[in-house]
């Protein structure tokens, strides 16, 4: 692969095609991974090897992924559309302040230039990672709250479900017959929280298949439960999901369509999709799920089901020149 050599602090950048780089080769973003964990997502179990490897050969083909690695260092890009695409960037503790995040943040605006991206997002939990963000001149912007749960020890009542829905919940695929009420329930999450300059495209049928196609390759099953109705209508969702041999499942997103709100749908999915996942896997520990920190609704929600805060993740902007040959971000 090519490399970038930045004289000023003689560090080389490799690129990575994590489509065909070797697992040894990946396995060093998994090593990134294990010494910036407590940072990233404690009370959580660290994600395997083969986890890892699996996430960053087998990203979705419906967005533009490129990877970096340096001595102690590596950064993600993911580009889902010019003003929604983010950045991951990790350097290892001990070598921090070594310029090492600097350099791989030129190789990543160089690209992000090249795919016209406008806006850079990227998230941080620490002080460090607040200064060094306010250093390269990105704004923060919103904050998440990162939670968990004792899954074994939580209380789960059996959900009571409106008059009209019933609960059924789907693994690996959704069916082709309810792909159409799925795509536009997925319509749900337009209205949440989010920066208003952010263009995140909306789900269509291809990124339901491209997700689901993603999570099979990485070994990883999609657990999808919805309150339909008689008609077919899909009036609220959540997806989890569980790596083969893990012991944390992960709550993706969790939907409920707007003229179907306060009728404690939400609860009755979760709860679902909780208690199946309980009787399912018994080897899961701990569930984790991230929330807008001004969704107080879906916040309250989860507390009320033992959720606890872990974390508090703040998302920066970095603005771009319109210009793909600028060689500095917008003021």
């Amino acid at each position: 692969m090519p490399a970038a050599w930045d004289a000023s602090s003689a560090r080389a950048v490799e690129e990575i095609d994590a489509r065909v780089a070797s697992d040894d080769v990946l396995a060093r973003f998994h090593a990134l991974e294990l010494t910036c964990h407590d940072e990233l997502s404690p009370g959580e179990p660290i994600r395997s090897r083969d986890e890892a490897i699996g996430f960053y050969r087998y990203q979705p083909t419906t967005h533009t992924s490129c990877h970096w690695l340096a001595e102690g260092g590596g950064a993600s890009l993911f580009v889902h559309s010019p003003r929604a695409a983010f950045l991951r960037l990790l350097v290892m503790p001990g070598v921090r302040r070594r310029r090492i995040g600097g350099v791989l943040l030129d190789q990543v605006l160089r690209r992000a230039r090249e795919l016209a991206v406008q806006a850079l997002r990227g998230s941080y939990t620490t002080a460090a990672g607040a200064a060094f963000a306010a250093h390269v001149g990105a704004v923060a912007e919103t904050r998440d709250v990162r939670s968990v749960l004792d899954l074994p020890a939580a209380e789960l009542p059996e959900p009571r479900v409106p008059n009209g829905f019933r609960l059924l919940t789907w693994l690996g695929r959704v069916p082709d017959e309810h792909l159409p009420a799925y795509v536009d329930a997925r319509a749900a999450m337009d209205d949440a929280p989010v920066p208003e300059d952010m263009d995140l495209p909306g789900w269509t049928a291809e990124t339901v298949r491209a997700s689901e196609a993603s999570l099979a390759r990485r070994q990883r099953e999609m657990r999808l439960t919805v309150a339909i109705d008689d008609d077919g209508a899909i009036g609220s969702f959540t997806e989890l999901r569980v790596s083969r041999g893990s012991t944390l499942g992960f709550t993706d997103d969790t939907g409920t369509v707007a003229a179907r709100r306060e009728l404690g749908l939400a609860r009755a999915v979760k709860l679902e999709s909780l208690r199946r996942l309980r009787t399912d896997h018994s080897e899961i520990s701990v569930v984790s799920t991230s929330n807008a920190e001004e969704n107080a609704a879906m916040r309250r929600l989860n507390e009320s089901l033992g959720f606890r805060v872990t974390a508090v993740m703040t998302s920066a902007v970095l603005k771009l020149a319109e210009s793909p040959n600028s060689g500095a971000p917008a003021a």
